[in-house]
């Protein structure tokens, strides 16, 4: 196991990117608007899997991160930001080879475990996004977000919430902003730290809540029935592990 003592000192530069560009469909993304301007059409046709929702989510991400504009005519565009990704984009395609086959580092059992573990994740992610998303009109990880404030009393502080759901303070915040305009979520300054803020769920956040809970639920127990009482204890327990190597690295 790596611990922060043995790690690279140069690696913190890399995490934000890598964060951002590691996401699923953004790292595509931006190698299609290398090669041009694109309409939001035909970033979907691109590619194949890629919902008009989770592009939705995605080029406002990019957005967000000043890597992508929109240009004229309703397509979107590489801000300079974004083009000063060109170089790494063309080094990582000439890595891949003339194919685009990524070398097989893993090995071919550690592969197979790999390729697994990531298509059930996109495969559950993919249906709670679906469910939650058609039946209240929100992102799973809002709705997850929403979960935290009703078991938490209904309240919680901004740096409280950010721990609890895993979060980085920017991200929490802009997640909060969100849910503040939709009017699931209220905020004010916390009385017992005057430099603080916190967040308050509303009724029509609990509202939004009740509306999602049976999709997510439905999926969340569609995946844990086809597991052995026994089989879901070893799946925590190597999902804490693998938690474990990132709160340590």
């Amino acid at each position: 196991m790596r611990h922060s003592a043995d790690a690279c000192p140069c690696a913190p530069r890399t995490g934000n990117v890598f964060a951002l560009l590691g996401k699923r469909w953004n790292g595509q993304v931006i190698d299609l608007l290398l090669q041009g301007p694109a309409r939001f059409g035909q970033l979907v046709a691109a590619l194949p899997g890629l919902s008009n929702r989770v592009l939705t989510e995605r080029l406002a991400e990019l957005q967000e991160a000043g890597l992508v504009a929109r240009g004229d005519g309703q397509t979107y565009v590489l801000t300079s930001r974004g083009e000063g990704l060109r170089p790494a984009m063309d080094a990582l395609a000439t890595w891949c080879g003339p194919d685009g086959a990524v070398p097989d580092a893993c090995g071919d059992g550690a592969r197979g475990t790999w390729e697994a573990f990531v298509q059930a994740g996109e495969r559950v992610r993919g249906a709670l996004e679906q469910g939650v998303q058609d039946a209240a009109g929100m992102p799973p990880s809002y709705f997850e977000l929403l979960i935290q404030l009703r078991v938490a009393g209904g309240r919680m502080r901004m740096s409280e919430l950010a721990t609890a759901t895993r979060s980085k303070p920017s991200r929490i915040t802009h997640a909060v902003g969100r849910l503040e305009q939709a009017g699931w979520v209220v905020r004010d300054s916390d009385p017992s730290d005057g430099r603080g803020s916190a967040a308050a769920i509303t009724e029509r956040g609990i509202q939004a809540v009740e509306d999602a809970r049976p999709a997510y639920l439905r999926v969340v127990h569609g995946m844990l029935e086809v597991l052995t009482p026994g089989e879901q204890e070893q799946l925590r327990v190597l999902c804490e592990k693998i938690l474990a190597e990132f709160a340590e690295s």
